[in-house]
């Protein structure tokens, strides 16, 4: 092995070895997975709209690449988007997926969540997303959490177009837990811009959460 490849750390090597090790066909599989997460990220970001990915989608279906049709029904299903989501992924009798796009009427009118489920799948995403991100972090055992529950549904209520309010069940994403080094819940976390920006512990009332909250909006601008 090349002397460059020794300094490397060890799950970089090895990492790259499997790729060396991997076939001219798994290479160009991978190279269009990236290619699908690249495209992806960008609806997620917004700056790629439905009927564009659907074009995409449609591509796949067309070269028969149903393993990229098949994970993008799977990460999307899983994603902050999939509410109202204009694709629909079609199984036919032989096990083939279709996508289609549907028309906004086509849609299944569902009552909309104003605070989203996060997970270690979907919380980076939310993040990057919305400029105003708050969220609860919780568990079911947690009686304090309880209380707070309320609160946050009342203000994502007041707050739409503001504020995005989010949950995160901490004992199901500990990882999520350990990184933003949550001791005790509730906590809430406030992300502005991408950006961890104030963290709050304990089952605060409305009429001192909420200017906590509110002083981040528009702080920005003018």
């Amino acid at each position: 092995m090349a002397e460059w490849k020794e300094e490397l750390p060890p799950i970089a090597r090895e990492k790259l070895a499997k790729l060396e090790e991997a076939s001219s066909e798994e290479k160009e599989r991978m190279g269009e997975r990236e290619g699908l997460n690249s495209l992806l990220a960008e609806f997620y970001r917004g700056s790629l709209d439905a009927e564009s990915l659907y074009q995409s989608l449609r591509e796949y279906q067309e070269q028969g690449k149903q393993f990229l049709l098949e994970e993008a029904r799977e990460k999307l299903a899983a994603s902050f988007k999939s509410k109202g989501l204009l694709i629909k992924f079609e199984e036919k009798g032989d096990g083939t997926l279709n996508v289609k796009l549907l028309e906004e009427e086509e849609v299944e009118e569902i009552e909309e969540d104003l605070v989203l489920e996060l997970s270690s799948g979907n919380f980076d995403g939310a993040v990057n997303q919305y400029s105003l991100l708050v969220v609860d972090c919780w568990a079911p055992w947690c009686a304090p959490c309880k209380f707070l529950t309320p609160v946050i549904e009342e203000l994502a209520k007041d707050y739409q177009g503001k504020i995005v309010f989010g949950k995160l069940n901490v004992d199901d994403n500990q990882t999520l837990a350990a990184k933003y080094r949550i001791m005790s819940i509730p906590t809430v976390l406030i992300f502005k811009n991408g950006q961890l920006v104030d963290q709050k512990i304990g089952a605060m009332p409305r009429n001192v959460l909420e200017p906590e909250l509110t002083k981040h909006i528009g702080e920005d601008e003018g």
